[in-house]
């Protein structure tokens, strides 16, 4: 801003000394220019200039004036008085360089700093934005229905938290008496959304891999009628690139494009060509391009996923089973170093088999954009097994990615409004556990309501919260079991919703941050650089106002002994700094960011790291112990949406078939209510 002071003063003491010709004769001048720029292409327009001296005078006065008051006053549209002052340079350099040499210098240095000063608006952010919001959100408890459910003493299954993963299971039990208790306010674990301005946005996970038919996926999608309702990525997704890192990277970027030269045909590469270097004349931070336009740049990489592809022989399906297509001795090969040794370092990999092999030579841009996909589900890719990182990067970075209205969210709000027309089923929710008594016979559970305790047995019980405090309840755990338990990793969660005056960016999927790491900027080991358009998720939504939603996952390395739980203002703030680079860069005035709620999800995300797939970490936690059985991402090691599902099933399908070996015959019964 001291720059910006400086130029101001000069440029408002060189307006004002256009009043005294002794200082500054500008008609003079102009008409000294005019002879030396005879035979020129511009001779006309010197010419007119000339014979309007007095006039043209006047006009540079006033314009030097106002364009040094603007940069000392500095608001929003500065920018286009700093590209006024960069086309009246370039003029005045063509005009008078012939006559008057000492122009170009000059005019260098003012150039100089209109674009140090144009790079700065580019970066420009409200700092004393005061917001609605000052701690982090919270669930709010759901509209009570005017019906409680009536309790029986006992049920054939009993499912501990009411997450995706618990919902999933108890979508399964068509004649078996179930009751799902949930914790919080509100069902749906790591799968919620809220509104703003009557638009449904994500307030968790934010979307999901393009379903295979006939997965777990597929088919729960098809039960809750929301096949083929979802929003798909791949052909309205944005990159950003740092300007900065592209530049950097012209080398791997010119190979690529080499080795494909059909696209160089399109005019959208050579936009995008202009564009970088456009931008990093004038200092703005991102290059914003459709997906597609990086396909040459990521192409050996691709092809290389392409063999790992669902369905293919060498699919890395997480968890490993017997009849998945890579045998066990590749999955604990692949499992033994991590994914950046595997991809980015060939030594690591001379004794795999030829068809495992990664390309030899990826570069520092591809190395960024894999970083930025696993950062996403909390996976380091320093930590991450190459196996594990392999079934991510063939889903998240190869693969489509899809969405509904809400995210994620919209997928829980339709098991709970299935659920509750399940006349087996009954949901409650604010439900304190505080008794489990296990045994192989059943079990039997006490939990407070409404400052209120209820008792009730089951035959089964499905432990479909976290596991890390299912020892608190289980003390007969095997050791073995409770050490896999102890093993298993959890990942804090925070992810901001903008919430806007107005939608930005509804043409598109989202966008996705590529950018090199910036250790040292405040909380930059909470951010993943993704942001994706709830506007466009629900095409069919009238509301008036805006979501950007940004995921901000950590990895352990760089939250240790950091978290942003007592200092939400500070990430608030960072928050704002990020959205207003992204707006300022697509010209978008970041003062129609009305709020920015943080949702703080602490320990949220499992992360699965080398060796944990090959030693069945996640199998022995979750090994059936008295008549509780388990389902919960951590019983798969990923934390997505896809493994949450998978274990809710599988869980269900093993508590059946006990169910049934043991002759057991499920009663159906009616719900009861009661005012």
């Amino acid at each position: 801003m001291l720059v910006q002071r400086i130029f101001a003063v000069l440029y408002m003491l060189a307006g004002l000394a256009k009043a005294f010709p002794q200082l500054e004769n500008v008609p003079d001048i102009l008409r000294q220019a005019a002879i030396a720029n005879q035979g020129t292409w511009y001779e006309g327009l010197s010419n007119l200039l000339a014979q309007h001296g007095d006039l043209a005078n006047v006009v540079v006065a006033v314009a030097l004036f106002g364009s040094g008051l603007v940069l000392w006053l500095n608001p929003r549209w500065t920018r286009f008085v700093i590209y006024a002052q960069l086309a009246m340079m370039a003029v005045f350099i063509t005009i008078l360089h012939r006559a008057q040499p000492q122009v170009i210098p000059l005019d260098a240095i003012f150039i100089i700093a209109a674009l140090y000063m144009l790079r700065q608006q580019f970066r420009r952010t409200d700092t004393k934005r005061v917001f609605t919001s000052q701690d982090f959100a919270k669930p709010k408890a759901q509209a009570k229905s005017p019906d409680k459910p009536k309790l029986a003493d006992d049920y054939d299954v009993i499912i501990v938290g009411g997450g995706v993963s618990g919902l999933s299971a108890a979508s399964e039990f068509s004649t078996e008496r179930v009751l799902v208790l949930e914790k919080s306010p509100t069902f749906g674990g790591n799968a919620r959304c809220n509104t703003h301005r009557a638009l449904s946005h994500p307030i968790a996970g934010v979307c999901f891999q393009q379903p295979v038919a006939g997965s777990d996926m597929d088919q729960l999608l098809t039960k809750l009628g929301l096949e083929k309702k979802f929003k798909s990525n791949a052909e309205d997704t944005l990159v950003f690139f740092d300007t900065i890192l592209l530049l950097k990277c012209l080398n791997e970027i010119t190979v690529g494009f080499i080795k494909f030269p059909r696209y160089l045909l399109k005019p959208a590469v050579w936009g995008l060509t202009g564009q970088l270097l456009l931008n990093a004349l004038i200092g703005k931070p991102y290059v914003v391009a459709a997906k597609q336009l990086g396909d040459p740049i990521f192409a050996d990489l691709y092809a290389f996923l392409d063999g790992f592809a669902p369905g293919t022989a060498r699919y890395p399906q997480v968890p490993w089973q017997e009849n998945a297509g890579l045998s066990k001795e590749a999955m604990v090969q692949l499992d033994s170093l991590s994914l950046y040794s595997y991809l980015f370092e060939p030594e690591k990999t001379a004794a795999f088999p030829d068809e495992l092999k990664p390309p030899r030579k990826l570069g520092k841009l591809v190395e960024n954009a894999v970083t930025t996909t696993l950062r996403v589900e909390c996976l380091d890719i320093h930590e991450v097994s190459a196996y594990v990182g392999l079934h991510f990067l063939v889903g998240y970075l190869r693969g489509n990615l899809v969405t509904l209205p809400g995210g994620n969210g919209h997928i829980s709000e339709a098991l709970v409004a299935h659920l509750r027309q399940q006349s087996n089923v009954t949901l409650l929710s604010d439900v304190a556990l505080v008794n489990l008594n296990n045994t192989e016979a059943g079990v039997q559970l006490t939990a407070k309501m409404q400052h209120h305790n209820m008792s009730v047995k089951a035959k089964k019980l499905i432990w479909a919260a976290p596991k890390h405090s299912v020892t608190d309840w289980l003390p007969t755990l095997p050791e073995d079991q409770v050490n896999a338990i102890k093993a298993i990793r959890h990942e804090d969660y925070y992810l901001a919703n903008a919430l806007l005056s107005r939608p930005v960016l509804s043409h598109s999927f989202g966008g996705y941050l590529i950018e090199p790491d910036h250790p040292e900027q405040p909380y930059a080991w909470c951010k993943a650089g993704t942001c994706l358009v709830a506007n466009w998720m629900d095409s069919d939504s009238r509301s008036e106002g805006g979501v950007l939603t940004l995921l901000k996952p950590t990895t352990r390395p760089e939250r240790q002994g950091r978290t942003a739980e007592n200092n939400f203002a500070g990430l608030q703030k960072q928050t704002y700094r990020e959205i207003s680079l992204m707006l300022n860069n697509i010209g978008v005035d970041p003062r129609i960011v009305e709020d920015i709620q943080i949702w703080y999800w602490p320990d949220a995300l499992i992360t699965s790291v080398i060796g944990q797939q090959a030693s069945e970490v996640f199998q022995r936690a979750s090994q059936p112990h008295g008549s509780v059985h388990f389902a919960n991402q951590d019983s798969v090691g990923i934390g997505n949406l896809e493994s949450a599902i998978f274990a809710g099933k599988q869980a269900a399908t093993q508590v059946k078939q006990t169910l049934q070996h043991t002759g057991t015959t499920a009663i159906p019964r009616n719900k009861e209510t009661v005012s």
